[in-house]
């Protein structure tokens, strides 16, 4: 999904992985845009893989649409009578609610099943039924221009970068113990409060956003050739309008040339920046 407005560009694209092809699994990945007079929304999600995530690509799902319901709502009545920490207080409460709100639902409608069951060992079985919620692990990332307001909220492993002047910088401080046995933190987890970040910034100051699931980082291996190899020629591609190719090039770093992973990439850019900051050479 691409697009643009008066004072936007935007760009989205998820892809099934080759791990997921092999063995026609579901994409667990998900994202989504929103765009009106006022704003535009860009969302990433990464659906967990491990055994007990088993409806992960719904939780995946659920977390894109309460970030795009919570963000659209923010306006300008928020921003003059709030001040910023409790303008990112707020959508990070609302943004917990609406997820869980709709993984009660689904939950409601369709209980698990015991055929979704079937290949999970006792103690797995043992924990869903403890906490049927972990089913829809799944990270998330979003980001809106709204105004002179960049709005920027994650959770969980993969990117949220904001762009400035051809640099990627992270919008949020990486916990160490998410270093720690490939953990991430999760939309399901009891204490998802204290590792959900929000933050209001200075759109004037930045260009504008880049998330990404860690299917479309970790084939890099460090942020500098992250940066240098796909972050700056996707800018350069989608500010040249051509979408098309960057969406086959993310399709094939699903599907054959990066790590097996499913993968997302999300872009949102003040139209007005100059391409020279995003310019390759090639």
């Amino acid at each position: 999904m691409s697009g643009s407005g008066s004072n936007t560009i935007y760009f989205t694209k998820t892809s099934v992985g080759g791990n997921h092809i092999k063995r026609g699994g579901a994409c667990q990945d998900f994202s989504a845009s929103y765009h009106d007079e006022e704003r535009t929304i860009v969302t990433s999600c990464d659906g967990h893989g491990g055994a007990v995530y088993i409806r992960s690509e719904r939780g995946a799902r659920f977390a894109s649409s309460a970030a795009v319901n919570i963000l659209r709502n923010v306006d300008h009545r928020t921003f003059l009578r709030h001040s910023r920490e409790e303008i990112t207080e707020q959508i990070r409460l609302q943004l917990l609610c609406e997820w869980n709100a709709m993984v009660e639902r689904d939950l409601s409608s369709r209980p698990i099943r015991r055929s979704e069951t079937r290949e999970l060992t006792d103690d797995e079985r043992f924990t869903l039924r403890q906490d049927p919620m972990k089913a829809y692990g799944t990270t998330l990332s979003a980001a809106m221009i709204y105004g002179n307001k960049l709005v920027c909220v994650s959770i969980g492993d993969g990117g949220c970068f904001l762009l400035r002047k051809g640099r990627l910088i992270p919008a949020f401080d990486e916990p160490d113990d998410e270093q720690v046995a490939n953990l991430t933190y999760s939309m399901c987890q009891e204490n998802a409060g204290a590792h959900l970040n929000a933050e209001v910034f200075d759109a004037n100051y930045y260009d504008g956003a880049l998330l990404c699931t860690d299917g479309v980082i970790n084939p890099y291996q460090s942020l500098e050739n992250f940066e240098r190899s796909l972050a700056v020629p996707a800018i350069e591609k989608i500010l040249q309008r051509k979408e098309t190719e960057l969406c086959d090039f993310v399709t094939r770093l699903g599907a054959d040339i990066g790590l097996g992973d499913d993968v997302t990439l999300s872009v949102v850019l003040k139209s007005n920046i100059s391409q020279r900051r995003y310019r390759t050479g090639g």
